[in-house]
């Protein structure tokens, strides 16, 4: 019988077994297969709870920005899956807190309960897919009211934020589910929220002039609310972030204790400035930000980072600003990290701005990856062919080792064998570095690989 002719629960079985034996990034794979493949898959790997203890830092910590081509839908409907069946033996707390946060929701506003619960696993994504939360949620207290004004803030819930606040809940403050309900507003582009917070917190707590960096300070200008508001991208929500109505000199361009124009990106604000700046993918919002500065800051490590979020019009900014189309010398460059997330559009921007695909960093600094190793890692034979059109050499040296060889043992790993195959015939010597391949594959058992080297 063909595996396609069994029934639709047996056929399921078999790609839950298979994701419990290959591991999630192996199980990921399986959807490259075809179609039927693809739309089976997640349900079986969300049955077998392998994501739960998957580490998401590196995947989702820029997520609300990041053209992550699926990933953030993947991970978003896992989330939701988990809140709605969290009922196997011992519970995770962080799945059980985020239900109980959105029943109480519904109980107050008589929203409907799966609609909150998908609509709040959006901003408790980042912090509820990582694994180590459930030992310090188990660790303390829980804060249900917290939450709750946290979910209040970011679902514009306004007469449930009102009580919370009379009864002297603290906007600034984060929970392990939430950012800060300051933040959650700004980000939801709740302005009447927002001010409603403004007003009933302190003008400024917590700098210290004597201290050369102290960016443990808060006020009516956030700062949480200001990257918010920027990660949003929506101008109209920075600028009230950054001048509250509600503050002592409403007509006063000064922010906190520096001058518009003139801020130092290294001061106590400033810091907290910049990190805004980075939240942000509208370059309207960032220019903005930028003219708080006294010149520009960090276009050339921001134009790194964009094109590994795959920020098109940022990249293009970033470069007509100035930014080094090397990015930061000895850290991947923009074009490899471009690379890495298969940004097409943005690695084509590049290149036509004069990218080097052998690029690996400066002399006398520790290098890193060139664009034309980071490709083959991708699993993208298009873009392969990409950056040889454009003068990426498979034979180039790479710390005596041709380019190729890096390319072949990185699609053997990706168990990709149409690359293989392509690398193969394009003339990477097995004779020189099949064995060393050929080993790794069989000590990863990858015999899929093995069977495809032996055969070339």
């Amino acid at each position: 019988m063909h595996l396609f002719d069994f029934p639709e629960e047996i056929f399921s079985k078999i790609l839950l077994h298979a994701s419990l034996a290959r591991g999630v990034k192996r199980a990921l794979r399986l959807r490259l297969v075809c179609k039927l493949f693809s739309q089976a898959l997640p349900p079986a790997l969300f049955e077998s709870r392998l994501l739960d203890s998957f580490k998401t830092d590196e995947i989702l910590s820029d997520w609300a920005i990041e053209n992550d081509h699926g990933a953030t839908k993947l991970w978003h409907s896992y989330l939701v899956y988990r809140v709605h069946n969290e009922i196997r033996q011992p519970c995770q707390r962080r799945y059980l807190d985020l239900r109980l946060v959105a029943q109480r929701v519904c109980e107050e506003t008589g929203a409907d309960i799966e609609t909150t619960i998908e609509a709040l696993c959006w901003p408790a994504l980042k912090q509820c897919t990582l694994p180590y939360i459930n030992s310090k949620l188990e660790k303390e207290p829980l804060s249900p009211n917290l939450d709750l004004l946290c979910a209040a803030a970011y679902l514009n819930h306004i007469s449930v934020a009102q009580r919370l606040l009379r009864e002297g809940y603290s906007p600034h403050t984060e929970t392990h589910l939430f950012l800060s309900p300051m933040e959650l507003a700004a980000w939801a582009g709740n302005a009447q929220i927002l001010q409603m917070f403004q007003e009933n917190v302190p003008e400024l707590e917590g700098l210290d002039p004597a201290r050369v960096l102290d960016t443990a300070w808060r006020g009516k200008v956030g700062p949480a609310s200001i990257r918010g508001a920027a990660t949003r991208g929506d101008i109209e929500v920075v600028r009230l972030a950054i001048y509250p109505p509600s503050r002592a000199a409403p007509e006063s361009t000064d922010f906190v204790d520096q001058v518009f124009g003139s801020f130092d990106c290294r001061s106590s604000t400033g810091v907290k400035l910049s990190i805004a700046q980075s939240a942000t993918r509208d370059v309207e919002v960032y220019k903005y930000l930028e003219g708080f500065f006294s010149g520009p800051s960090y276009l050339s490590s921001d134009l790194t980072r964009h094109a590994r979020l795959g920020n098109l019009e940022m990249v293009r900014y970033l470069l007509d600003a100035g930014a080094d189309i090397r990015g930061v010398s000895g850290r991947l460059g923009p074009l490899a990290e471009a690379c890495r997330r298969c940004h097409e559009d943005v690695v084509d921007l590049l290149l036509d701005r004069g990218a080097d695909p052998h690029f690996i960093g400066d002399e006398n600094v520790v290098n890193g990856d060139s664009a034309m190793h980071v490709v083959a890692a991708s699993g993208s034979l298009a873009m392969v062919h990409k950056l040889i059109a454009r003068g990426g050499d498979l034979f180039f040296m790479d710390m005596g080792i041709e380019m190729g060889c890096h390319a072949l043992y990185s699609a053997v790993l990706l168990e990709n064998t149409e690359m293989v195959k392509y690398l193969v015939a394009a003339g990477v010597d097995l004779k020189i570095y099949g064995e060393t391949v050929l080993r790794a594959a069989s000590l990863e058992g990858l015999d899929s690989m093995v069977e495809v080297l032996r055969g070339e």
